[in-house]
């Protein structure tokens, strides 16, 4: 698996500076809460801000568990430029694993 951090600065309504993407790659025999947990604080190491995830990335965890057990600033998206830059992330991490898992023949 491939997990992809976006350090962004956003406004409302737009990604106003996109400041690094991260790429971190795991292999796990098993997904759970604490690969996922460990996966993305290893992504996020030193770097400024809050994390925004997707629910589902974190089992639905309430907002304070996923705080208690990430260590930082956590939310889930609320605005448009949120929201974009995950989907951003999003495509970045499936790039990577493409790049990873399927390379290419020449």
């Amino acid at each position: 698996m491939v997990c992809a951090v976006l350090s962004a600065r956003v406004s409302p309504n737009f990604i106003e500076k996109v400041h690094s993407v991260r790429l971190v790659p795991r292999i796990a025999e098993a997904l759970d809460l604490n690969v996922i947990a460990d996966l993305i604080s290893d992504a996020c190491l030193c770097l400024p801000g809050t994390i925004v995830a997707e629910q589902g990335d974190l089992y639905n965890l309430e907002v304070w568990r996923a705080q208690s057990i990430l260590g930082r600033d956590f939310k889930y998206p609320e605005t448009i430029a949120e929201r974009t830059a995950i989907e951003l992330a999003h495509h970045i991490s499936l790039a990577g694993r493409r790049l990873i898992v399927e390379p290419d023949d020449e």
